[in-house]
């Protein structure tokens, strides 16, 4: 049940980030064939689906609280979805502050992932959870990265986005890398 809460919520949350970005240019200005009425109605639906989120996630919210720091460290470092989150944070950061220059931070995020990732899971026990944990959180990094440029800037990264391809194409190749040395050392330790 707590799975289907959070499978739920997902869309949710996907609805309310996208209504909301939608809401900001309007009101902006970047959107010049809308009208105000269509950002009130965008944050309207933005704040709804929020909110549809917010009370299916609510008992998972609930047990945050009881998270301590040292064990949010460690989940931060060690699970493939908190270093995403952590190295989009820095990035989003360097991001906002230098928008002629947000490729930079951008680029190093998602390679810094798409090596410390692997390897990570390539030390943990169940590499086939982490390995798809790897995956997701690679998937969340590059497109909340794509967007966040997309958002600070008309056409994003524009033709050097292409950079990119070096870490989507280095990611996989690593993540098997990592099993391999998983497999192999395996047998070892046992």
């Amino acid at each position: 049940m707590i799975w289907l809460r959070r499978t739920g919520a997902a869309p949710l949350l996907l609805l309310a980030l996208i209504c909301s970005i939608g809401a900001v240019r309007i009101f902006t200005g970047d959107l010049p064939d809308q009208s105000f009425g269509t950002g009130v109605l965008a944050a309207i639906f933005a704040a709804a689906a929020a909110a549809g989120a917010y009370f299916l996630l609510r008992p998972d919210v609930a047990r945050l609280r009881e998270v301590g720091y040292e064990e949010l460290r460690r989940w931060t470092l060690t699970h493939p979805l908190g270093q995403a989150i952590a190295l989009y944070a820095i990035a989003a950061i360097l991001m906002i502050a230098a928008p002629e220059y947000q490729l930079v931070p951008a680029l190093l995020a998602i390679c810094v992932y798409s090596v410390g990732a692997p390897w990570n899971a390539a030390r943990q026990r169940n590499w086939w959870a982490h390995a798809g944990f790897a995956v997701l959180g690679f998937c969340v990094l590059f497109f909340a990265l794509a967007g966040t440029g997309e958002a600070l800037k008309a056409r994003g990264f524009g033709e050097a986005g292409m950079l990119f391809l070096l870490p989507l194409e280095g990611f996989p190749i690593l993540l098997l890398v990592s099993g391999i040395v998983r497999l192999v050392r395996g047998p070892r330790e046992q």
